[in-house]
């Protein structure tokens, strides 16, 4: 549904923001995972007809992103970080107003199913203006959904939202890539392994993994530990010779209990192997990505 040949942008005339990156993206939810600054909102940009590549080539649903448009956004929806309402309507007239807008007849049938689809029916006729952020951001999911696209992109959709409004929104964007083609574009992690098992690793414009969740974690096997570190000086090194994922002090001992991958040192003494999560995994990329440029 989402390919891309080579795709590189330059900003002014140096600033490398996207760098041959080559994706061949199916039907369902798959995720865009990197830093900020990685090159994700510039990638979708282009595949949105934002903004145009410097060389390459991108195509969405079969149609280029630059020869082809229009085409591409008939078919397409986006869901941004921030999402503005108009806060004196409230949903239902909301997605009327965005339907004539479109040019297409109100169906109120659909607006409910589509506020249904977002646990949205009980407040269909409260004013926006009272919603929290995360209920914002689920009329954001109902507004793409309402010209039911083929692909939708996700940019960053559940950054600021508190935890229960970040799991609803998991299972949502699961429950939509049953049918549809949803890029998840995130900085985080658990989005990823919460909504999918397929993804694609975005530091500094480059690819650095495309595979499953499942692959990407693999890597890390043998490479995550846990061991106890004192407080003070010994802390100190040890933070400069290993990657710490987390860690947390006994205030009785003095003592760090630190979850760790080696990276200019060895494994310390008396530690133990753990099982590693996407997170670790993540983590052990960028930073031998880091470590490489260096």
């Amino acid at each position: 549904m989402i390919r891309t040949e080579n795709l590189t942008r330059v900003f002014g005339k140096d600033k490398l923001a996207l760098n041959k990156v080559n994706l061949d993206i199916p039907r369902g939810v798959y995720g865009l995972l990197g830093p900020n600054g990685a090159g994700k909102s510039t990638l979708v940009r282009i595949l949105t007809g934002m903004i145009k590549p410097t060389s390459g080539i991108a195509s969405v649903a079969g149609f280029d992103c630059v020869r082809q448009i229009d085409e591409v956004r008939k078919r397409i929806a986006v869901i941004p970080q921030e999402f503005k309402l108009y806060s004196n309507l409230n949903p239902v007239e909301f997605l009327e107003y965005m339907l004539i807008l479109s040019g297409k007849e109100v169906d109120k049938n659909l607006i409910m199913k589509r506020l249904e689809q977002v646990n949205l029916l009980e407040n269909a006729r409260q004013r926006m203006g009272t919603f929290s952020g995360g209920m914002k951001q689920r009329v954001a999911i109902a507004q793409a959904l309402i010209h039911d696209p083929l692909i939708i992109f996700a940019d960053e959709p559940t950054a600021g939202l508190d935890p229960e409004e970040r799991i609803r929104f998991r299972n949502i964007f699961s429950e939509i890539g049953l049918e549809k083609t949803v890029l998840l574009s995130t900085h985080i992690t658990e989005d990823i392994t919460a909504s999918t098992n397929m993804l694609s690793v975005l530091n500094h414009g480059n690819i650095l993994f495309s595979g499953s969740t499942k692959d990407l974690i693999d890597t890390a096997r043998g490479k995550v530990w846990s061991g106890v570190v004192k407080s003070g000086p010994d802390w100190d090194a040890f933070k400069a010779e290993n990657l710490v994922y987390s860690f947390t002090l006994d205030l009785e001992t003095n003592q760090v209990l630190a979850r760790y991958s080696p990276i200019h040192g060895h494994v310390r003494p008396g530690s133990e192997s753990l099982e590693p999560t996407l997170e670790h995994a993540y983590m052990l990329l960028i930073n031998q990505t880091r470590e490489a440029g260096r």
